[in-house]
């Protein structure tokens, strides 16, 4: 029976770790992505984008 719980506590954890480690790869990946152009984009370098 100990060794039932112990597989079940071990697996749980496993799957703690495994979403933990997607979650943050995630984050990190999207943080980076280059942001898609448009006009209103262009504020940032200062020009107006309704001209």
């Amino acid at each position: 029976m100990l060794i039932v719980k112990l597989a079940i506590v071990a697996g749980l954890l496993f799957l703690l770790i495994y979403l933990s480690i997607r979650l943050a790869r995630r984050g990190i990946s999207k943080r980076y992505e280059p942001r898609a152009t448009t006009p209103w984009n262009s504020l940032n370098e200062g020009e107006d984008p309704s001209v």
